[in-house]
């Protein structure tokens, strides 16, 4: 049985699909490039602008089942994934550039924390159900 709509345990098993295609988008980019310098933190970046497009959608039709329109729902996402971009962006470079670490170490342990970040950007403002008003009888 699925957890509802909007939550948490919903979020993290549709992110398990999509965090499927961000790794393999950001390790066929990682095998394409060379895999010095700056070139892995490119196809971090790279890799999240696609993965976040395909992410929109699953999180839109399974996690939140948004009734929201497209328009709004898919600039408030992508909004979301750009600040998130930026800042794992960031952490990714420092991770493997700055402290030296495995880049696929730094990948887990920055997307683990990104992806938390991005459930609540994306449960209070992209896909936050929207408040009907009430309707008094007079």
């Amino acid at each position: 049985m699925l957890p509802p709509h909007g939550t948490f345990r919903r979020y993290m098993m549709v992110a398990g699909i999509n965090v499927i295609v961000f790794y393999a988008i950001w390790e066929f980019l990682y095998w394409v490039w060379p895999s010095t310098g700056y070139w892995p933190t490119v196809a971090w970046a790279a890799a999240w602008i696609l993965g976040s497009l395909f992410a929109h959608f699953t999180h839109r039709e399974w996690t939140f089942d948004s009734d929201r329109r497209l328009r709004w729902t898919i600039t408030a996402s992508m909004t979301i994934y750009t600040i998130g971009m930026v800042g794992s962006t960031a952490c990714f470079y420092v991770g493997t550039v700055n402290f030296g670490l495995d880049a696929r170490i730094v990948w887990v342990l920055n997307s683990s924390l990104w992806g938390v970040l991005n459930y609540l950007g994306q449960r209070e403002i992209a896909f936050k159900a929207r408040e009907l008003p009430e309707i008094h009888a007079g």
